[in-house]
């Protein structure tokens, strides 16, 4: 299953979070705590920008409305943040972004909203579970070869000095 989905994003354009629902599932408490939801939303962000490098050319995170606990403050060099506006939910902002696209099946939406998930596969996306967008990520983080900073080489002038 795993490998299936792995090919799936290989081939991915445009990969676009359901931010909630992922979160739910990456950070269950973080989400349950109003005082800790903008602390939990950061971290989540943190967390996609490490497993969804390479994973597909674009990353979106849509978040229910700025009204639900502020959008302020929410900036990544990698991923696009996204808030719903005032009396729309994420959900509506995926679709109509799904429904935007010329080219829907370049999409794979994260969710595990089952009704959103067949939303956006009738207008031509590809859909993916969030536990299995984690597993799967959390897989290639530790399959990732890890850099590591070594010194530059010596040169043979430092071991042999010049003669005068």
């Amino acid at each position: 299953m795993i490998a299936a989905i792995a090919h799936r994003l290989m081939h991915t354009t445009w990969l676009i979070i359901d931010g909630y629902s992922l979160l739910h599932r990456f950070d269950p408490q973080g989400a349950r705590r109003p005082s800790g939801l903008q602390s939990a939303r950061q971290k989540l962000v943190r967390h996609v920008e490490e497993i969804a490098t390479g994973q597909a050319d674009r990353v979106t995170i849509v978040f229910d409305g700025r009204e639900a606990g502020g959008g302020e403050g929410y900036e990544s060099p990698a991923v696009e943040i996204l808030f719903s506006p005032a009396g729309r939910t994420a959900d509506a902002v995926i679709e109509r972004l799904v429904h935007d696209c010329s080219t829907p099946e370049s999409i794979v939406v994260v969710s595990s909203d089952r009704l959103e998930r067949q939303t956006v596969s009738a207008r031509g996306a590809q859909t993916m579970g969030c536990g299995d967008f984690l597993a799967e990520g959390e897989q290639r983080r530790r399959h990732r070869p890890h850099r590591t900073t070594r010194p530059p080489p010596s040169t043979l002038g430092d071991y042999f000095p010049e003669k005068k």
